[in-house]
């Protein structure tokens, strides 16, 4: 029955192809345009490396610090105090990491140069959290980060442009007047892995100023910022509940100041959503915005396709009651309309579908951030797939379910007459 349906819809379309082609470009269109909302909340979203845990991530990307005594409120990130005494003890989480990053000028041994790299300042649960592929070497070591030796991972493009090569362990550079050896070269990825990105990343500990003590807020205010991987979804309120208490334990030992971290930790939907270390936007706020933009991308084509879709069944009011005649339901009327309408649906989907990656690529300047790699595998998720079929299923619902309603409740004689309706 589908296949005979599928064939109808395609005598349909020679029927009037000029109409009908039209009809399908509009569909395309709309659909094209919600995918590429679609492909970059997924870009934002879903996991792919070297962030493949991002549902099972917790980020604490905002500290506020209050000093009653003084009168004293500072927001921002924090210390490496803190760090140590408030996430490193945490049991529930399966990984815990601190960074910091900056952009400073990278030199060769005796060999000065002046162009600058993005320098990420971490830890050993930093590997444990993010999945990098390593080329060459390895991640540098738990002791490499206690006694605070300058070791580098670099990524491929970095280690090219530095060196000519990606063959670079054991090879050393220079920045912060410090030289470190390499010890791991990692494949290049996409940028659009923002919490983990960076050309070089280097122990913390190995820069002295990061770790130096602050009389300034009880030394709680500082630059860093934490993640942590839950080993499952369901232990987030755990780990939220023995963060607070082990906080409490350390601002019990300060003589005035305390730490707090506002909304945090948030969860990866909820930075993919806008939220933020200091402003948390609700779900159903980006739902109700989102979900408006794509109902207006639905419903401009859905308009101009219900007066395809009356002019093509009024043409077959005959044939609907001879149908109806031989005892053809209302409900088989609507299914047979709906059906053949969703045939060309579809093939202004794909179309759309393949239209979105396009859009996607020529507007990358103002949609994703400048120079970002797209790949395969950030693209292509099953979820895309089902996107497809949803929204060219409402939009075969919005735009023939009119039509198909109106002239399967026709009488039988009046259809086989073929009177207006």
């Amino acid at each position: 029955m589908i296949r005979h349906y599928f064939k109808q819809a395609l005598q349909i379309l020679k029927e009037n192809p000029l109409v009908h082609i039209i009809s399908i470009l509009g569909v395309a269109l709309s659909i094209a345009m919600i995918l590429v909302i679609v492909l970059v909340f997924q870009i934002n979203n879903a996991g792919y490396a070297p962030e493949s845990n991002r549902n099972r991530m917790l980020y604490v990307l905002g500290t506020e610090v209050f000093c009653e005594a003084k009168s004293m409120r500072n927001r921002g990130a924090m210390s490496a105090e803190v760090v140590k005494e408030c996430f490193y003890p945490l049991r529930t989480p399966e990984a815990v990491t601190a960074k910091t990053r900056e952009k400073r000028p990278v030199s060769l041994p005796g060999e000065r140069l002046f162009a600058e790299y993005d320098i990420l300042y971490t830890d050993t649960g930093f590997w444990q959290i993010f999945d990098f592929h390593f080329l060459q070497g390895a991640p540098f070591s738990a002791a490499d980060f206690e006694s605070g030796i300058p070791r580098a991972v670099i990524t491929e493009t970095a280690a090219r442009k530095l060196l000519g090569t990606t063959d670079a362990t054991g090879r050393d550079l220079i920045f912060n007047y410090t030289t470190y050896r390499i010890c791991g070269v990692v494949k290049q990825f996409s940028s659009a892995a923002k919490q983990a990105s960076a050309d070089i990343w280097v122990p913390y500990t190995s820069k002295a100023g990061l770790v130096a003590q602050s009389s300034s807020y009880e030394n709680m205010a500082g630059i860093f910022s934490v993640i942590l991987l839950a080993k499952n979804r369901s232990d987030f309120e755990t780990i939220k509940t023995e963060l607070n208490r082990q906080t409490e334990m350390y601002n019990s030992a300060k003589q005035d100041c305390k730490v707090g971290f506002i909304n945090n930790p948030i969860t990866h939907l909820e930075l993919a959503t806008g939220s933020g270390g200091f402003r948390k936007i609700p779900l159903k706020d980006y739902l109700i915005e989102t979900g408006s933009n794509v109902l207006f991308l639905l419903l401009i084509p859905a308009i101009n396709l219900i007066s395809v879709v009356m002019s093509s069944v009024k043409k077959r009011k005959g044939e609907i009651g001879l149908r109806k005649a031989f005892g053809a339901t209302k409900g088989t009327i609507v299914r047979q309309i709906l059906f053949e309408n969703m045939a060309l649906a579809m093939i202004g989907a794909m179309i759309g579908f393949g239209l979105s990656f396009v859009f996607l690529y020529l507007g990358r300047s103002f949609l994703l951030e400048e120079g970002m790699l797209l790949t395969a595998g950030m693209l292509f998720k099953p979820g895309l797939f089902i996107s497809v079929l949803i929204f060219a299923f409402l939009l075969n619902l919005l735009s023939a379910g009119l039509p198909a309603l109106s002239i399967a409740r026709q009488q039988i004689t009046e259809a086989l007459n073929d009177t207006n309706y």
